[in-house]
């Protein structure tokens, strides 16, 4: 495993933002004159922009290939694994566009490319959302290009990114308790969350956070607007 630093910045993205891109990468697939016959979505991350994609270019065959190189908030496996394979015969003689929500190295999708013409696929294409400029592997279709190295937190694991980068973000800091405006505070210090902007892409969610992080037992009330890790 290889792991980030502890401080590293981290943008909170919304729906409308990503349903945004999803449109940017179906534009550039109709522009290419790109039919494909089946989309292929790397799961997890690709699934919300797969089905999105299906429907702005009018398909109905989508299927999933389960990769996993994060394994965690800022937490990556060395290389790539393919955790569940596709049904045999799923994209073999077709042309396949294959999605995800964002390129880091691009081990990820370089891999699914592979795996995908292992399968006898026809023509194959690939997408994503987000590309950063540490990628490796350049996809044919992008939403948008980032120039500065960033943790994205998309709208379907925000909970999950979110209870990580707090817990992370308790530990580190030379406090018992923390209460609201305490744990803000660190959230903007290590990983540049500062409250507006995250009030914008995620309004009203702090304590939501707070509450299923005690439900998983990650924190503990120790009074009103106040809370400790749990050992």
């Amino acid at each position: 495993m290889s792991e980030l630093p502890d401080d590293f910045d981290c943008t909170i993205t919304n729906w409308e933002y990503i349903y945004g891109l999803c449109r940017t990468v179906s534009d550039d697939v109709k522009r290419a004159d790109f039919e494909p016959d089946v989309v292929v979505a790397l799961a997890r991350g690709g699934w919300f922009a797969g089905r999105c994609l299906c429907d702005f270019l009018g398909l109905d065959d989508l299927t999933s290939l389960k990769m996993e190189h994060y394994v965690g908030t800022g937490v990556k496996a060395d290389e790539p694994q393919i955790r569940y394979p596709m049904p045999e015969g799923s994209v073999e003689g077709k042309d396949v566009l294959i999605i995800d929500d964002i390129a880091d190295t691009g081990g990820s999708i370089r891999r699914a490319q592979e795996y995908v013409e292992e399968r006898g696929a026809a023509e194959i294409r690939t997408a994503t959302l987000q590309l950063l400029q540490t990628s490796e592997f350049e996809p044919d279709f992008v939403g948008e290009q980032l120039e500065e190295w960033t943790w994205v937190v998309y709208p379907w694991n925000f909970l999950e990114d979110m209870i990580d980068l707090t817990s992370g973000a308790m530990e580190r800091a030379d406090e018992e308790t923390f209460d609201r405006e305490s744990i803000r505070h660190y959230l903007d210090e290590y990983h540049d969350i500062d409250r507006i902007g995250m009030e914008i892409a995620q309004p009203g969610r702090l304590d939501e956070i707070l509450s299923e992080m005690e439900r998983r037992d990650v924190v503990e009330t120790v009074r009103d607007d106040a809370w400790t890790l749990a050992e």
